[in-house]
């Protein structure tokens, strides 16, 4: 088993290191450097919440 760092908000990232069990979608992502990087869904609302204006 390796044990890859990992400080990514990435869904498969726990306590530090990559927690992907098998290979999963290679992903586009520009912002990281991972091609299985998929971004955790609760943090992806919160963004998605502060970037709504509220008037």
């Amino acid at each position: 088993m390796n044990l890859i760092l990992c400080s990514e908000n990435c869904r498969h990232q726990k306590d530090g290191y990559c927690c992907l069990r098998e290979y999963g979608k290679i992903t586009d992502v520009i912002s990281s450097p991972c091609v299985y990087f998929d971004e955790r869904e609760e943090d992806a609302e919160n963004k998605n919440d502060k970037n709504k204006k509220s008037y």
